[in-house]
């Protein structure tokens, strides 16, 4: 009986394992040594878990795609729904992508109003 269970153990062995890395991948995605600083507009928002997305348009820089912490953890710090709607005027920090893309891993988001919002600490 044993032995016709270890197929299925290692199927789902595999599958949360994956599932792990690919959500614990942020260092793996962005490079903690370096710090940019954006300034744009948002055009797009994937508010949901387990990190929230959201695109700004970065003049002379094209689109960036920011990846931010879970809507619980972002909404404890601070930043809300209500701050990441299409059309408002954003200044972000954060590690860019380490394949060079238009990427960025969120420390912190200035809103409308001059709020800063630290939301990680390090890339890690």
């Amino acid at each position: 009986m044993f032995r016709a269970a270890i197929p299925g153990l290692m199927i789902a062995l595999v599958f949360f394992a994956a599932t792990a890395l690919a959500h614990h991948s942020f260092v793996g995605n962005y490079d903690s040594a370096k710090l940019v600083t954006l300034k744009g507009t948002v055009t797009k928002v994937r508010y949901g878990n387990p990190h929230i997305f959201f695109s700004v348009d970065v003049p002379g820089k094209g689109i960036w795609r920011v990846e931010a912490e879970s809507i619980s953890k972002t909404k404890a710090k601070g930043l809300t729904k209500e701050h990441l709607k299409r059309g408002t005027s954003v200044t972000v920090t954060g590690w860019p992508a380490k394949n060079g893309g238009p990427a960025l891993g969120l420390q912190s988001i200035t809103v409308p109003g001059g709020k800063t919002i630290k939301i990680r600490g390090t890339a890690r």
